[in-house]
C-alpha cells in the first residue's frame, strides 16, 4: 500500500511539474504575441497613422486562451474588480493573468460601456481577442499570426477612436441606430443596393483616374447619388440614416484601411525573429509576398456591410488627392464624407 501511495505521489509530482512547465511556455508565447502587437502599433504610428501608439490612446488588451485571460496594461479599476496576478513587466508593458472573464467562444472586438458605471470598461475601451489557435478554429482562413494580427489591429483602431473624447461624446449622443439597420436596407431594397454599388463604382473610378476633371466629376456624381439615396430613404422608409451611415463609414473605413496598410507593410517587413522562434503559427509573411489589393476584393467591393468599403475607398481617394485628414478625424466632429466634399 505504501508503494502504491508513493507511486501516486510521484505521478502527481510529475504531472504538477509538467503542468507548470506547460503554463510557463504558454505565458512566454502569449507575452511574445502581446509584445508583437505592441510593436506593430508602434510601426503603424510611424508609417500609417500618427499617434496610434501614443500613451494617451493606449487601450488595454484582453487576450483569451482556452483556460485564461491575459490582460495587458489594465486600468486600476480593472485590477480592483478582477482578481489578477502579474506575469510580466517591462518599461511599456504590464501583463496580468486571470480566469476566463466569460464563456464566449470567439473574441475579436473593442468593447466600451457607455451607461453602466460599475463595470471595468465604463468609458474605457478594452480590446478583446482570442488567441490565433482559438481564432483558427472558428475562422479557418485566419491561419497565421500575421493574418490574425491584422484583425486585432482593425479592432484596436476602434479603441483608438473611442479614446478621443470628442469623438466618443459625439458617438454616445448621436449614434443611436445599429449598423444592422444599414445591412437590412441594402439587402431588402434593390434601389438602395443599386445606388450604393454605383456610388462605390464612382469612387473606384476616381481612384483609378489620372484626369483631374474626371476625378472631380466622379466625386460630384458620387455625392449626388448618395444625397438622393438619403432623401429617398427618408421619404419612402421614414428612416434618417445620414449621420449613422457617415459615422460607420468613418469608423469601419479607417479600421479597414489599417488592415490594408498592414498587408502592404507585411509584404516588405522583415519578420520579428523573437516571435518566429516562439510561435508555430507565425508564417514569416509568406502570405503577403508581392501583395496586391486585387487579391482581396472584399476590401473595396460593396456588400451588405457596404459602409466598410465605401469608407475605405474614400480614404484611398483622399490619399490619392494628398489630403491631410488623419489629424482631423476623431479630433473634430467631422466625417470622411465631409472631408471629401471639401475637395469639390
Amino acid at each position: 500500500m505504501k508503494n502504491v501511495t508513493r507511486n501516486i505521489s510521484v505521478l502527481v509530482a510529475i504531472f504538477t511539474l509538467l503542468s507548470c512547465k506547460q503554463s510557463v511556455e504558454t505565458d512566454k508565447l502569449v507575452i511574445g504575441r502581446i509584445e508583437y502587437i505592441y510593436n506593430l502599433k508602434l510601426n503603424i504610428d510611424n508609417n500609417i497613422w500618427p499617434g496610434f501608439s501614443n500613451a494617451q490612446f493606449d487601450v488595454p488588451l484582453i487576450y483569451y486562451t482556452e483556460n485564461n485571460c491575459y490582460v495587458a496594461n489594465p486600468t486600476d479599476k480593472f485590477l480592483r474588480l478582477i482578481n489578477s496576478e502579474p506575469v510580466y513587466k517591462s518599461k511599456t508593458l504590464l501583463v496580468y493573468k486571470t480566469n476566463l472573464l466569460d464563456s464566449i467562444r470567439l473574441h475579436m472586438e473593442a468593447r466600451i460601456e457607455l451607461d453602466d458605471t460599475s463595470v471595468y470598461n465604463y468609458h474605457e475601451p478594452y480590446m478583446k481577442c482570442s488567441s490565433p489557435e482559438l481564432t483558427d478554429k472558428f475562422i479557418p482562413d485566419v491561419y497565421t499570426t500575421e493574418m490574425w494580427s491584422t484583425m486585432v489591429m482593425h479592432e484596436y483602431f476602434h479603441g483608438f477612436q473611442f479614446k478621443h473624447a470628442q469623438f466618443l461624446d459625439f458617438y454616445h449622443k448621436n449614434v443611436n441606430i445599429s449598423a444592422d439597420t444599414l445591412n437590412r436596407l441594402y439587402k431588402s431594397n434593390n434601389w438602395f443596393k443599386e445606388s450604393v454599388d454605383k456610388e462605390n463604382e464612382l469612387l473606384l473610378k476616381a481612384i483609378d483616374s489620372y484626369s483631374e476633371t474626371d476625378i472631380q466629376q466622379a466625386i460630384e456624381e458620387f455625392f449626388k447619388l448618395k444625397d438622393y439615396r438619403f432623401k429617398q430613404t427618408s421619404e419612402l422608409l421614414n428612416s434618417d440614416i445620414k449621420t449613422i451611415e457617415e459615422n460607420y463609414e468613418t469608423m469601419e473605413g479607417t479600421s479597414r484601411y489599417i488592415e490594408f496598410c498592414l498587408y502592404n507593410k507585411f509584404a516588405t517587413m522583415q519578420p520579428d525573429v523573437n516571435i518566429v522562434k516562439l510561435d508555430s503559427f507565425f508564417n514569416s509573411y509568406r502570405y503577403f509576398e508581392n501583395y496586391s489589393i486585387t487579391k482581396d476584393e472584399w476590401l473595396y467591393l460593396t456588400g451588405a456591410h457596404y459602409y466598410y468599403s465605401i469608407g475605405f475607398n474614400m480614404l484611398r481617394l483622399l490619399d490619392k488627392l494628398k489630403v491631410d485628414y488623419k489629424n482631423r478625424l476623431f479630433n473634430e466632429n467631422i466625417f470622411l464624407s465631409d472631408i471629401l466634399r471639401e475637395q469639390i
